[in-house]
């Protein structure tokens, strides 16, 4: 059985060169086919919302988002690219604890399966510690693996160090259909983490998958 702690690893290297809507949020529809509320201090970047401001997006001089100010041009190059390639899509927080750091969630969809017992859990777990030591290349320690439920579905959920120094990685898998799962990372400075925790698990039970 695969799992996607692959794709942990990838969004992870990627972030190192880079219910009811609450109050303060907006609706949108992601290209891979689900909605979602996102509080307004978000910079969505889904597929449409690319292409209806790719001009500001990879503006070299006066973006018009502080959070793109902080992210060089051409990684706001290759997130355009792979957003517009159906590939990823990714969100920015505007407000940061971190001038070093851009608090990030990034959407993929993925083929796989969720681990679907105790059993399958714990030997993914036991395997994902050594598996990102090696990709990170310096120690990481797991915070929490384990089965939950989230949007009233069972979603598979990992916390561990990030692979910026400082910064902590959650991930939630969500399974969308037979054959995909919904794949959401979010890495975030560790001084950030009670609110992107907060932030997070908002955005995630707000999901309506089609």
């Amino acid at each position: 059985m695969r799992v996607g702690w692959r794709n942990v690893v990838g969004v992870g290297l990627f972030a190192l060169a880079l219910g009811a809507s609450p109050a303060g949020a907006r609706e949108y529809r992601s290209g891979f086919g689900f909605g979602i509320s996102v509080p307004d201090v978000w910079l969505v970047l889904t597929r449409g919302e690319i292409e209806r401001g790719s001009q500001h997006f990879l503006a070299v001089d006066g973006s018009p988002d502080d959070a793109l100010e902080r992210i060089p041009v051409a990684m706001r190059r290759t997130v355009f690219e792979r957003v517009l390639a159906g590939e990823l899509e990714i969100f920015y927080r505007r407000e940061n604890a971190s001038d070093a750091f851009v608090d990030n969630v990034n959407f993929l969809l993925q083929r796989t399966a969720l681990p679907a017992s105790q059993e399958q859990v714990a030997g993914v777990c036991r395997m994902l510690p050594g598996e990102f030591s090696r990709i990170f290349g310096r120690p990481i320690a797991m915070e929490a693996c384990e089965l939950r439920e989230r949007a009233r579905h069972p979603v598979f959920y990992l916390q561990f160090e990030g692979a910026v120094p400082g910064t902590t990685t959650m991930q939630y898998q969500l399974p969308r259909g037979r054959a995909e799962t919904l794949v959401i990372t979010a890495t975030t400075a560790r001084a950030s983490l009670p609110r992107m925790l907060s932030e997070l698990e908002g955005m995630v039970e707000s999901i309506r998958i089609d």
